[in-house]
């Protein structure tokens, strides 16, 4: 079962936070501000990427649907490797 989409990869390659990132938090993905993993709520989430880490830092917005759902399969995969 799939736990990333590629909307939340394009969530994640637009969103207006200042470093976002892709975790895993009770068997959901998120996109969140990478300062909210320090708080309790977030405690035990899986880190899945920044958006800088995704190697499209020039114009996230020109990314494509189908760019989006192979970012998120690549991720799946990550996730399920580590037993997520």
């Amino acid at each position: 079962m799939a736990t990333v989409s590629a909307e939340h990869v394009l969530q994640l390659l637009r969103s207006e936070e200042p470093s976002p990132v892709l975790v895993v938090h009770r068997g959901r993905a998120e996109v969140v501000a990478e300062s909210a993993l320090e708080e309790s709520g977030y405690r035990g989430a899986l880190r899945l990427a920044g958006r800088d880490e995704l190697g499209i830092a020039d114009e996230p917005e020109q990314v494509s649907r189908e760019d989006a759902e192979e970012l998120a399969r690549r991720l799946n995969s990550a996730v399920e490797e580590m037993g997520g």
